[in-house]
């Protein structure tokens, strides 16, 4: 169930299949979630980004269907958001504390923890007492996979083109934005642009791995230092709305001095990063993306390149022979020179004889 998309198949076929494996998915984890909730909540949450991404590739194609696809996903991902920021959040507070352990005083941070961790266990409780938001979640995902075979989708690569064009523009938008005049909401906004790219890069990774993959990783960081960034900020909106659930005013004046110092540092590697990303135009990345699809398609899958031992290692197993043995073969063979010779020449002369074993 890769999130992607498949050169044995049209581009309309990949996507409806990559939609209904991704709500069949989130319907089977809401249906019967396990033992561990909290995973199962974060998987489905997951699966209606994934989703949202998907119908962005090919937004131009699906008109009024695609702002209702949009809409179900996202509406069905906020039944769930409170259960997700809860365990989250409190995540995020104990990777902040890790990462600043010298400067943080543990015993009084421990009472901010405190009030984060009642929070996350309310929350699973509402979960696993069959909250009525996991209902009307799962029927909003059930209605939508309803309507994925009438989704009018198209093979026309100049719509998975512009698709990728308006998400990645907008990300780089977001990017100036942010250094002009930084704030939560710009922040917050760029996050999800940069999560749509990666997501789309996702897809056509295996049109081009050697340069795609490199290129998923690093939009998968940014994402996940946006993502950093934007949960301290929601921290410190629910510290300063009620203090005294967190343990009143020093424990949070200390984890505020910390949230501000790791944001600070979060937004400059954000900025360093996106700066190299975002360096092509919109239309330039786009029709980059778009023709490694069609190179994919025209010349099949990208073969591993380098060094003729590196494509097709001998199948000898001479290198992993000790030194002696080595030498004790190359004297069967009565090799000129062999007591002088080092290990790598001592198997290339052997592999020149054509000596196999036997």
């Amino acid at each position: 169930m890769a999130y992607r998309l498949r050169r044995d198949e049209t581009l309309s076929d990949g996507v409806r299949r990559i939609a209904l494996e991704q709500l069949t998915k989130a319907i089977g984890l809401l249906d019967e979630p396990g033992d561990d909730v909290e995973t199962a909540v974060h998987d489905v949450r997951k699966s209606c980004k994934m989703l949202r991404g998907l119908v962005r590739l090919v937004r131009p194609d699906m008109g009024k269907h695609y702002r209702r696809a949009n809409a179900t996903f996202r509406d069905a991902s906020r039944q769930l958001a409170d259960f997700r920021d809860a365990h989250a959040l409190l995540d995020t507070f104990d990777d902040l504390v890790a990462a600043d352990r010298e400067q943080a005083d543990v015993d009084l941070l421990g009472k901010v923890r405190g009030g984060l961790a009642a929070r996350a266990d309310a929350a699973s409780r509402a979960v696993e007492g069959d909250d009525q938001r996991v209902g009307q979640a799962r029927e909003l995902l059930t209605k939508a996979r309803k309507s994925v075979k009438r989704w009018p989708l198209t093979d026309d690569v100049d719509v998975m083109a512009a698709g990728i064009a308006k998400t990645y523009g907008r990300g780089r938008d977001r990017l100036r934005d942010s250094m002009a005049e930084p704030s939560d909401e710009v922040f917050h906004d760029w996050r999800k642009r940069a999560k749509y790219t990666w997501y789309h890069v996702r897809l056509l990774r295996d049109a081009a791995p050697s340069v795609l993959v490199p290129l998923v990783d690093r939009f998968h960081d940014l994402s996940d230092l946006l993502g950093d960034d934007h949960d301290l900020a929601v921290l410190t909106g629910q510290f300063a709305a009620d203090p005294d659930e967190f343990g009143g005013a020093d424990p949070i004046d200390q984890a505020m001095a910390l949230i501000a110092r790791r944001r600070a540092d979060l937004q400059q590697r954000a900025w360093r990063l996106g700066a190299r990303l975002y360096v092509e135009s919109p239309d330039a990345f786009a029709t980059r993306l778009v023709a490694y699809w069609q190179t994919w398609q025209e010349h099949g899958d990208e073969l591993a390149a380098g060094e003729m031992s590196d494509l097709g290692p001998p199948a000898d197993e001479l290198d992993e022979r000790s030194v002696r043995q080595l030498y004790a073969i190359a004297q069967g063979l009565d090799i000129a020179g062999r007591s002088s010779m080092n290990r790598a020449v001592l198997i290339a002369s052997i592999r020149g004889t054509g000596w196999t074993e036997g």
